[in-house]
This record gives structure tokens, sequence and C-alpha cells, in this order.
């Protein structure tokens, strides 16, 4: 989670998401229109230019919307997240903090960490299907980004086991 993206209005948000899926759907049907046997995608580059910015709009407005309705019952609110996230990124805990809170907040983590196999899983078969046509600048996207969630699973998991310690630790010296 990035603090600075919380901060941003809504409409900012659901204007940077378009944006990241507009440029994620264009970029991946440039790559399988590459392809001498594309009839997936449509022949003309403004037509995949089109397509991805009504996926990029709504999508982003989508994102938004689930997002903060997912935001506000999970943690309550914005500024909740940004603590949250802060304190995961560096392992420092606020001074005042409700433990079975954060409890809970680390077991929504915990349980967003349980899709990286299946997503690591898919973005490698992916490529393996990929690979077999011979489209090798779309296996090669797909084997880093498999590779990403690797990494990122793993940061996380260290992240989790540092913040839940510090509570930990928090809990006993105030008992």
């Amino acid at each position: 989670m990035q603090t600075w993206f919380y901060r941003l209005s809504p409409i900012a948000r659901a204007v940077i998401t378009g944006a990241w899926v507009f440029a994620a759907l264009l970029g991946v049907t440039q790559l399988a229109a590459l392809g001498t046997s594309s009839a997936m995608f449509p022949t003309s580059v403004a037509a995949r230019a089109v397509m991805a910015a009504i996926f990029g709009v709504v999508f982003g407005v989508i994102g938004v919307v689930l997002g903060d309705r997912r935001i506000r019952r999970v943690y309550g609110s914005a500024e909740q997240v940004i603590t949250y996230s802060r304190a995961l990124r560096t392992g420092q805990l606020p001074t005042n903090i409700e433990p079975a809170a954060w409890q809970r907040w680390l077991d929504v983590s915990r349980q967003s960490l349980r899709w990286t196999p299946i997503t690591v899983t898919l973005f490698a078969a992916l490529a393996l299907l990929n690979s077999l046509d011979g489209q090798w600048a779309l296996v090669a996207l797909l084997a880093t980004l498999a590779a990403w969630f690797i990494g990122y699973g793993l940061v996380l998991r260290r992240r989790i086991l540092r913040l839940a310690t510090a509570i930990d630790q928090r809990e006993r010296a105030a008992s």
C-alpha cells in the first residue's frame, strides 16, 4: 500500500488507477497483436487504445469504489490505513495502538499473502503457454511478474512477522 495514494481524492485515485489499467491493457494487447495469428484483438492500434481506455475508466471507478468500501470496513478510515502501512513498512509502531485492531489488520495482510502462490502459478502457467507460441516478449513480461510476486510475498511475510512481534512486545510491556 502506498500511503501517498490514499491521501489523494477519490477522483485522483480513479484517474491514476484507470491510467495504469489503460497502460497495462494497451501494452498487453500490443504485445499480443505482434503475433502473426492474433485474431483476438483488433488490428487497429486506435481500436485497441479505445478498448483500453474504456476498461481503464470502468476499472478505475470500480477499483476506487470497492477499495474505499474495503478500507472503511477493515480499517475504519484512510488515515488508519496510512498509519498501518507506515508501521508495516518501517516496523515502528505508533505510540497509541489498540492491539486487537492491529492484530485484525495483520490477519488481513496474512490473508492477502495467501494469494501469492496462486498468482505466481497463474503467471508462470501463462508464461509457459505463451512460450509454446513463441511470444517471447509476453513470456518475459509474465515471468517478470511471477518473480515480482515471489519477492513481494517474501518481503510482506517478513514485515508482517516483524510487526506482529512488535505488537506482542508492546502488549507484554503494557501488562
